[in-house]
């Protein structure tokens, strides 16, 4: 004789997750969407202080400052669109009065 009961009596009601409603999914992009702009406009703002180290590692001495050259390429390469380059060139000379 056992003391445990039938297992049609123990069965427990799991609940499946909810998953991703739409809502959920429009919360996750909107915030990912804001997380990834807030950090290229940062990233587009921080050559601006940086734009001395960036030109001695590009142009004085490449080996010391590599680190620099690799980060700041993308924008570089960004740069040859004629309106992103007025942009970033006239904010650099903002920093460099």
């Amino acid at each position: 004789m056992s003391i445990a009961p039938p297992i049609s009596e123990t069965t427990i009601a799991v609940r499946p997750p909810t998953g991703w409603t739409w809502l959920k999914f429009r919360r996750w992009a909107v915030r990912r969407a804001l997380a990834l702009t807030v950090l290229l406009t940062l990233y587009v703002l921080s050559i601006g202080p940086m734009w001395w180290y960036w030109y001695s590692g590009m142009y004085v001495s490449t080996s010391a400052d590599y680190w620099v050259i690799a980060f700041y390429e993308p924008l570089r390469l960004a740069c040859q669109i004629e309106w992103m380059d007025s942009i970033v060139t006239a904010y650099i000379e903002w920093w460099n009065l």
